[in-house]
């Protein structure tokens, strides 16, 4: 009895250690992974850069004209109106030249009235001429009747017929001389237009003496003094550089060719300065400019980012790091980053969980009711819509049933969708077609994808299957998967455990 008790007793012992000893164990591995909490809020896609504060237009004025620099009329942040004079240069040499041109045009213009009065002189002694050349005419023809009736000697006819010859060379002379005057007279006017041409020139190199801006602005840089002998002969120096309107200023950004292709114009950014780093300034791209920028094997492109500086506290030449965004989603679910890349030791890829991969009408149907809400589309624009994407899809199942190899259908169904963007673009109006054009970048920078996180289930890790969205980089955006809010996914080993 005794020796039953020793031993019923040892196999209670047993027991209650190997059950100690499993619950210990498990609580080690739960305690050798680092969890994190599933949250819901905002995440945004961004890239950062940097970028340069610039005007919007900046004018460089010089002068056009050479000489001494007589007055200078403004100084550097003046503000000036459209017209109004900045600087003189000394005008004396150019009145002077005003003056001798005027003299030349008035001469050729008295030369018009000389070679005219030649010329009706000429038309005077021509008509003069021409009634002597119908008197002798009629005198050779009664001469000619006499000498037909042989009541005059064949002598008297010959001298009428030298008088009537004499007569028709000093017409055709005339004639001639009054050619000659008139190619005079329009040479006279071409000289006067000539020298009209050299007066308004010097008038025009005296009005350029008054140095004017030709736009309203700010002067924020002056390289005139007075006294200082501007040579334009060769190049127009710059005397005033100005910036147009510092309410509305630019940042020019270089971005990477890596993160060009995530970027359209519309999209909102943001950008601090070092002047105000406590200060959040907003904006927006307006531009993207296709020239290249290659320095040292480094492609860039610049872009242009619009803001307001209504308080012009942002002043050109000022550095700005510059953040833009190229997604972001709302309340929605969202998973650290680090849980996507986890993977527990001795993960296979047929051991991942169930497969989070929707229905390829379940996500055109999610696509239209998006496009819906956010486009505010009539129902003409929504049933054409419809049309077009049900088209897609028809397209889609041919070329799966076709067995369409993997390459080719991924290329053939890039070219379907881009080519339903551009018919849906083609059906709406200007505002929505900028809409559009942010939520297709947007898209484009959260595309879809498959991906796995692990939760833990009795201590085990467990997959689950998500199809993920955007990232910020700490944490992305789920959109679908069997999984709630608050719900603890792994993100690695704890130190403990590693």
């Amino acid at each position: 009895m005794r020796r039953f008790s020793l031993l019923l007793g040892g196999v209670i012992v047993l027991v209650a250690i190997a059950y100690g000893y499993s619950r210990l164990n498990t609580v080690q591995t739960a305690a050798s992974y680092r969890l994190e909490t599933v949250e819901r809020g905002t995440i945004e896609k961004t890239i950062s850069s940097t970028g340069r504060v610039k005007p919007v237009m900046t004018v460089e004025i010089g002068s056009q004209v050479s000489g001494q620099i007589s007055e200078v009329l403004v100084d550097f942040n003046s503000k000036v109106k459209a017209g109004e004079v900045i600087a003189r240069i000394d005008a004396s040499p150019f009145e002077a030249r005003v003056q001798v041109a005027r003299a030349d045009l008035a001469f050729a213009e008295a030369n018009i009235a000389m070679q005219t009065a030649a010329l009706e002189e000429l038309q005077a002694e021509f008509l003069g001429l021409q009634a002597i050349l119908t008197e002798m005419a009629e005198d050779l023809e009664r001469q000619q009747s006499l000498f037909e009736r042989k009541v005059i000697p064949e002598s008297t006819v010959d001298h009428a017929v030298a008088r009537h010859v004499q007569a028709m060379a000093k017409v055709e002379s005339i004639q001639a001389r009054m050619k000659k005057q008139r190619a005079q007279v329009r040479t006279a006017h071409a000289n006067v237009a000539s020298h009209g041409g050299k007066l308004l020139q010097a008038e025009l190199e005296l009005e350029h003496t008054l140095i004017r801006s030709p736009v309203d602005g700010i002067v924020i840089n002056r390289a005139a003094d007075r006294g200082q002998t501007v040579a334009a002969s060769l190049q127009a120096p710059v005397l005033f550089t100005l910036a147009q309107d510092l309410r509305q200023i630019h940042l020019e950004v270089s971005v990477d060719e890596a993160d060009i292709g995530g970027i359209t114009e519309g999209q909102q950014s943001r950008f601090t300065v070092d002047a105000y780093p406590d200060r959040v300034f907003k904006g927006e791209v307006v531009q993207i400019r296709k020239q290249p920028i290659e320095i040292s094997g480094v492609v860039t492109y610049v872009i242009i980012v619009g803001t307001q500086n209504v308080d012009q506290s942002l002043m050109p030449g000022m550095t700005a790091s510059v953040e833009i965004v190229l997604g972001q989603r709302q309340d929605v679910l969202k998973v650290s980053s680090q849980a996507l890349r986890f993977k527990p030791a001795g993960f296979k890829r047929s051991d991942s969980g169930a497969s989070a991969r929707g229905g390829g009408r379940e996500r055109m149907r999610s696509m239209i009711k998006d496009l819906a809400e956010k486009l505010e589309l009539s129902e003409e624009q929504l049933s054409s819509v419809q049309s077009i994407y049900a088209e897609m899809g028809q397209s889609i199942r041919g070329l799966r049933e076709a067995g369409t190899g993997s390459d080719e259908f991924r290329e053939a169904i890039r070219q379907l969708r881009t080519q339903a963007a551009q018919r849906v673009a083609q059906l709406l109006e200007s505002d929505q077609k900028k809409r559009y054009r942010l939520m297709r970048a947007e898209a484009k920078s959260g595309s879809y994808r498959q991906e796995n996180v692990w939760v833990l289930d009795g201590g085990k890790p467990v997959a689950l299957g998500l199809t993920v969205g955007i990232s910020d980089g700490t944490h992305t955006e789920i959109v679908r998967g069997d999984i709630a809010q608050g719900t603890q996914v792994i993100v690695g080993l704890s130190l403990d455990g590693s």
